[in-house]
Parts: structure tokens; sequence; C-alpha cells
């Protein structure tokens, strides 16, 4: 069966192993988009077919396809009258924001987690998109997580306070797989059926350890068919879909997401795209954008205020520099 270049794994035929291994690409049942004859996917997975709308909006399609971000999370399924972003929290809000705590034994993801960050900072973890898969020597440690990044047993974890103030460790993996299961508790009562197959974006750079760990997140959250698709190719996807697509033509891709920056070049022809050129920084984001901003805000707190030891309240700053930050993409000014 055809996969279309994207990096899958069926669930059903891995069971005999105990975690998904880097590298290998797994055909399965469930395709993406039809298959074009005139084009053979390349091993490195240069090549991609842009789907057919008329075959994404197959009503009889249980697939969802998620935006797995560092800051945020999104995901998206077919409709009766199109393509639907999944509403993810009871105000209706799409974006989910990729925070979890784990101070209650229910775990709790997104706006709600924010909204207690101040109170129950050392049992919230985020940013976990950035140490999913990374060696520990290869993790930039954020001044502003409240949580300690540690190597054990050849394995790094985050240790956090947990139910009654004990202490807990949890892996990047378990933190990805608490919010796609999440996400999939919402896209199924939002669907009213059981969604058995997944494509999760993932940057370009991302080392096969890194889509291998995310691979097993997605496994945990309960997926049998997951499939990884690169961020610019979902992009280029997602453009193309009420555009006419310019054949014969060479583009220039630039996807700076909240953790990550991919840039990709490609040529169209014929409804396929082949990738000349990719590269990017997989720990440059809007995050790096919101640290300068909230180093901005301590130095003038200082300056002005003799301000120095922000402790819980360093939450709300990050907060507030975060929503200053997405103002000033539309706005001019902001306060």
């Amino acid at each position: 069966m055809y996969t279309n270049g994207i990096y899958s794994v069926n669930i059903l035929d891995e069971l005999k192993n105990k975690v998904c291994t880097a590298g290998k690409a797994f055909v399965n049942d469930t395709q993406i988009s039809p298959r074009d004859p005139s084009v053979q996917p390349e091993a490195n997975g240069t090549n991609y077919v842009i789907p057919k709308k008329r075959i994404l909006l197959k009503k009889d399609f249980p697939i969802i396809g998620i935006d797995l971000g560092t800051s945020r999370c999104c995901a998206a399924v077919n409709r009766n009258d199109g393509i639907a972003t999944v509403p993810l929290d009871n105000t209706g809000e799409r974006l989910l924001p990729s925070f979890v705590s784990y101070d209650e034994e229910k775990v709790k993801c997104g706006r709600v987690v924010m909204g207690r960050l101040r109170h129950y900072s050392k049992s919230t973890i985020f940013d976990s998109k950035r140490i999913i898969g990374r060696p520990f020597d290869d993790i930039e440690i954020d001044e502003n997580w409240n949580f300690n990044v540690n190597f054990e047993d050849k394995e790094v974890y985050m240790e956090i306070r947990g139910v009654n103030n004990e202490r807990k460790r949890i892996t990047a993996e378990t933190v990805a797989s608490d919010l796609l299961q999440f996400i999939k508790v919402k896209a199924e009562e939002y669907q009213g059926t059981i969604i058995t197959n997944v494509v999760i974006t993932v940057p370009a750079a991302f080392t096969e350890e890194q889509k291998a760990s995310t691979l097993s997140a997605a496994k945990l959250a309960g997926w049998t068919n997951i499939h990884l698709l690169p961020e610019p190719i979902a992009a280029a996807f997602a453009y193309f879909l009420n555009r006419p697509i310019p054949d014969k033509s060479t583009v220039l891709l630039f996807d700076l997401g909240g953790g990550t920056l991919d840039v990709c070049i490609f040529k169209v022809e014929k409804d396929n795209i082949k990738i000349i050129s990719n590269t990017g920084d997989s720990k440059l984001g809007g995050r790096n954008f919101d640290t300068v901003l909230i180093n901005y805000f301590k130095n003038l707190l200082n300056s002005e205020h003799g301000i120095t030891a922000l402790k819980d309240k360093k939450y709300k700053l990050m907060l507030e520099c975060q929503r200053i930050k997405e103002d000033l993409t539309t706005l001019t000014n902001t306060s």
C-alpha cells in the first residue's frame, strides 16, 4: 500500500514490539491520498502527492490530523460540509495550549492549566516538544521551567510535584501522550465515532529518535494507525487545498512555530511536491521571542522599580509576554 512518503506505523502489526523502531516505515491499510501511478515515493520521503479535496472530504473516513505544537495543539477532521477544526475546550476554543498538569489524579490539559499556573507551577509541564526524543546533553534548559530535567537509567525525565505534592517523574513521551489522548477524546465526542487513524505533523528537522518518541506517544494515546508528516509539507497541503496549484513552480516555505523553524524549498509539478532543500532550527521558535520579552520586562522592573524576585509571578509575566507577542502579530502596538 502507498503511504505518500509519510513516516508511519500500524500498531496492530507492531504489538509484538515493546517500542516503535526509529527509521522504519510501516505500510498500513489507510491511504491519505490516492496513488498517482506517475510518481513513485522515494525512500527518503522527498516526494509527496498533494491530496485531492474530494478525497479529503470523504464522509466515512475516520481520520484526524493533529498539529502537536510546542506552545499549542490543533486538530482537524472531515465533516459533511468540509474540513473542520475540533473544539478542544468547553468554550469552543480550537487551539489547545500545550500545558499539562499532574496535581490531581485526573490529568488536566490546556487553558485551564494556564489559569492555575501561578499556584500549581511545580505540577505543570510545558515545552515538552523541546525535550521529546532528545539526548540529555542536547536539551537547552529554560529558566522559566519550574520542573527539573534529569537523566537516569538511560532515560530523560522531568521531575515535578504530583498528587499530594509527592515527587513524580514524567517523560516527554508521557506528556505528549496525555495531550494526544485529550485531543482524541474531544475529537471523538465531536465526530460521534471512534477515530483510529491519525496524522501528526512533526518538524522537518526532527531526528529519527524524536519521530520514534512521537509515535510511541501516539500509541500510548490509543491510536492504531499512526502517521507522521513533516510540518512544511502539511502547510503546503493546506495552502493548496483551496487554491490553484501552480504547475512547474518552485516554492519557498517558511514555517516558524512555537518551538521550531523549518525552511523548505520544493518544486510543484502535476500535483506533486518534490523537496529540493530542507533545513531549519529545532531550537528556534515563538517561545524564544517570549524569552526576549520576559528578559526585557525583568530588566525594566529591576531598573525602574527595584523588583528582582518575581517568584510565582514570573508565570503571569510569561503569559502576558505571550499575549503581547501575539497581539503584535496583527497590531502595531499593544499594552
